[in-house]
């Protein structure tokens, strides 16, 4: 627990509202059933996670060895560079919110915007010159990165790292399940099962020289 909160503390508050802005656009909270609400990725702190995975588990090489080298927040930096490229170009749909704006360009962006400057970055529409290391300059790894963070909410979303409650932001061999996912929940997955019917290959049939066969 006291992990968790000393690393939340540690992540300064643009990155922080950047990241939590770009889960929202992904899987946002939408209504169900009337007044009840599907929870999003924000609800599940899927944020979060995406600031510890950029942080701990993304690795480039720098020099001939394998560096962990922190993401979170020059990749909010890129975020928040090609929303403001995006405004600048008069593509906003909506007009940014201005009060957010100087904290996230990317977060004072409607959803939708902020999909499409997703779009648009992977599509190294943008000046790449303006983007933050080690984005500057870079369309493969900008490309690489864009895909991370439409499948890395995702995951986060839907995984078992939401249960993981308080000890969620600590290292793995730390964290503790403390309810059932609900991403499991949403999609129907019953949980983990040693039982799970699954394709294993095709039988090998075998012809012997006497006649017969022998199923493998």
């Amino acid at each position: 627990m006291q992990i968790a909160k000393t690393y939340a503390a540690q992540v300064d508050p643009s990155t922080y509202e950047t990241f939590r802005s770009l889960v929202e656009a992904i899987v946002p909270t939408t209504p169900c059933f009337g007044a009840e609400q599907t929870a999003g990725a924000v609800d599940l702190c899927v944020h979060e996670y995406m600031i510890w995975e950029l942080d701990h588990t993304l690795a480039l090489m720098l020099g001939i060895n394998l560096t962990v080298f922190p993401l979170s927040a020059p990749t909010a930096g890129m975020l928040n560079s090609g929303a403001a490229q995006f405004v600048a170009k008069g593509g906003a749909q909506d007009a940014p919110c201005r009060p957010v704006w100087a904290l996230s360009p990317f977060s004072a962006l409607c959803p939708a915007d902020r999909i499409v400057v997703l779009s648009l970055l992977e599509q190294l529409w943008f000046d790449l010159g303006l983007l933050p290391p080690p984005y500057q300059h870079d369309g493969g790894f900008l490309k690489f990165i864009i895909d991370y963070l439409n499948r890395g909410t995702m995951f986060g979303n839907y995984s078992e790292w939401p249960a993981y409650g308080t000890t969620r932001l600590n290292t793995p061999t730390l964290r503790r399940l403390e309810c059932f996912p609900t991403g499991w929940q949403q999609t129907g997955y019953p949980g983990v099962s040693s039982g799970y019917r699954a394709f294993r290959g095709f039988m090998l049939f075998i012809v012997r020289d006497k006649g017969g066969y022998e199923i493998v």
